[in-house]
């Protein structure tokens, strides 16, 4: 999905690049138009699959997309192609009819631990961490005079749960955190930029009624170019995440890669890049999952996490009242970043074994 600023897309974007950046030649194909979902302009080259009978496709698509995926791209039974499936999802278990779609790859890629763990106990092929490429970009953030505002950032796709990323929490821990009674050198805004909130309308209300009309409080609802997108990120002095569950966090690991302190639940996938030292991780408690949005359905034994908000709270008035803490944990966010997802760890954990021709790899 090049053409997509969901986190499928974005990964595919990375595969790309890491490939590029470590001398290989991939071939970009885009399913974003076949699956009505094309909402960002090209950034990349983009090509058609040729007709070869034999090559590596990488398909960045989820296990319900697959046979269409397949089907649009040409490939056929007797094509003796290595099949990929780039597959993403962000709860301890898969839903159970994605075990079907296996039999269309040779292998799945997981972007964490916590994925492969959760694709383990329902699929019988071979299951791979790549851990997604996040190349680390500008200088750490070292805004420490106070003139400007503090800017915390939350973001979301509401298509993913809105339950799942828990943005309403994050609003009210601003809050706690901020009240408008404190003094006007902690001054701080609050941005919340989601996309496809507007499908949502029950839980759009539900953040307005927790905003009250706070002029610090911005609610965006777009898709945004990936040069704004950055600019929103480069802007931020903070990004808050209490999610009940991640399959990575890309999201969270590009705003460290910018050297972004990074404030998130101690839970699930986003553990492949964070750490106590280069970000401040939430206590929680597991719960069985509840999903209004009915993004996700209940499946049991099926859990995610409850952040604490009084954790929430503190870490805020903690960055926002110490900027050499906030400094420090921006340099330590670029190192980890750097030491983890950097391009070499990319090739190395999908080169691990065999390795196919690079003149061959199509990702898609």
């Amino acid at each position: 999905m090049f053409r997509t600023g969901n986190g499928l897309g974005r990964a595919a974007r990375a595969c790309y690049e890491a490939l590029k950046a470590e001398g290989f030649h991939p071939l970009a194909v885009d399913l974003s138009t076949m699956f009505n979902q094309a909402d960002l302009e090209p950034c990349l080259p983009l090509g058609t699959l040729n007709q070869k009978e034999s090559g590596t496709l990488i398909i960045f698509a989820n296990p319900p997309e697959m046979e269409r995926a397949l089907a649009g791209l040409g490939l056929r039974r007797w094509h003796r192609w290595r099949i990929i499936g780039a597959w993403a999802w962000e709860l301890t278990s898969p839903p159970r009819h994605w075990a079907r779609q296996t039999r269309y790859v040779s292998e799945v890629w997981a972007p964490s631990q916590f994925v492969a763990d959760s694709f383990s106990g329902e699929f019988d092929c071979p299951i791979r961490v790549v851990p997604h490429f996040i190349p680390v970009t500008g200088r750490p953030s070292d805004r420490t005079d106070g003139e400007e505002p503090l800017l915390v950032l939350t973001l979301a796709d509401a298509r993913s749960s809105l339950e799942r990323k828990n943005p309403a929490a994050a609003l009210r821990m601003f809050r706690a955190a901020f009240p408008a009674s404190r003094s006007a050198s902690q001054k701080a805004e609050f941005v919340f930029k989601c996309r496809n909130l507007h499908l949502f309308p029950a839980y759009a209300r539900e953040l307005q009624d927790a905003a009250e009309g706070d002029e610090r409080i911005s609610i965006l609802d777009q898709t945004l170019p990936e040069p704004d997108q950055s600019a929103l990120l480069d802007g931020a002095d903070i990004i808050l995440s209490p999610h009940r569950s991640e399959g990575f966090g890309v999201h969270l690991a590009e705003a460290m890669a910018r050297g972004k302190s990074v404030i998130a639940t101690g839970w699930s996938g986003n553990l492949e890049f964070m750490s106590a030292e280069a970000s401040i991780l939430l206590p929680y408690r597991l719960g069985p999952v509840k999903d209004p949005t009915g993004v996700y359905a209940p499946q049991d034994p099926v859990v995610w996490a409850e952040a604490d908000f009084d954790a929430g709270v503190e870490a805020l008035r903690s960055l926002a009242d110490d900027p050499a803490r906030r400094a420090r944990i921006s340099e330590s966010a670029q190192a980890a970043i750097r030491r983890r997802l950097g391009s070499r760890v990319y090739r190395n954990a999908i080169f691990s074994d065999e390795a196919p021709h690079a003149a061959e790899i199509v990702a898609a």
